[in-house]
């Protein structure tokens, strides 16, 4: 699938905090795979109140690699905000046309892996399968809409507490953001994470729905034209 955003700068100004934020490559998918697997989002399909333990963890890491190489790198975008050689955040969008994405995602792992395919598991036992899945369906009824762009996976460090963790997000999303805001689309995000939810609604998104996943759900999120996030939207707030 060609890119219709190869015009964008390799690196994009942020607010001033000590980040740059830019578009991920092949060679960052290592590093990104690492520092998601390190963060995790809370997920707990089971509804024991605890995180789902990830099956097979010693072949997580390279399924990680290969969701985001093949999706992020193939199909949609991948971007990550750094200090030096240490990644802070990662985000990774895909258009809402890529339904096949999933089925090709549980083909190329199952054959690379050697792990089986098992019909129809209970969320709770195949966590990352069941959201990749969850997501694909999601994406499908949403394909008729104007967005073009879903964030999928939103991950940090944590090490910045309040309004400069919602700094650092916001100016990770806003080159997808304001590019998608400027020619008067939404963007929409999904998340299993409920405390992801909330960050999500912090920056300017609001709930569109929610769709059943075990005992958890996928929360589906929208964000209309027209907020300025990042640097944008500290500029104007100093105006006021």
């Amino acid at each position: 699938m060609p890119h219709d955003d190869d015009r964008r700068p390799a690196d994009l100004p942020t607010s001033g905090d000590p980040w740059q934020v830019r578009r991920a490559g092949l060679l960052d998918v290592n590093r990104l795979a690492r520092m998601v697997a390190e963060h995790r989002p809370f997920i707990d399909l089971d509804g024991d109140g605890q995180p789902d333990e990830v099956p097979h963890p010693e072949q997580a890491g390279s399924a990680t690699r290969m969701v985001l190489s093949l999706g992020g790198l193939e199909h949609g975008e991948l971007w990550l905000a750094e200090r030096g050689d240490a990644v802070l955040a990662t985000a990774f969008w895909l258009p809402p046309d890529t339904e096949h994405l999933a089925a090709d995602l549980h083909r190329v792992i199952a054959r690379e892996l050697d792990v089986p395919p098992v019909p129809d598991p209970e969320p709770a036992h195949a966590p990352l399968r069941s959201i990749v899945g969850a997501t694909a369906d999601a994406l499908a009824l949403l394909r008729t809409s104007p967005s073009r762009r879903v964030l999928v996976l939103l991950s940090d460090d944590r090490r910045a507490a309040g309004e400069q963790r919602l700094d650092l997000l916001a100016d990770l999303l806003a080159p997808v953001v304001d590019e998608q805001g400027a020619a008067g689309r939404d963007v929409l995000a999904v998340t299993v994470d409920p405390a992801q939810a909330a960050d999500l609604r912090a920056l300017g998104f609001d709930e569109l729905g929610r769709t059943p996943l075990g005992a958890a759900s996928l929360w589906v999120g929208v964000r209309r034209p027209g907020l300025l996030v990042g640097a944008g939207a500290q500029a104007a707030t100093a105006t006021v």
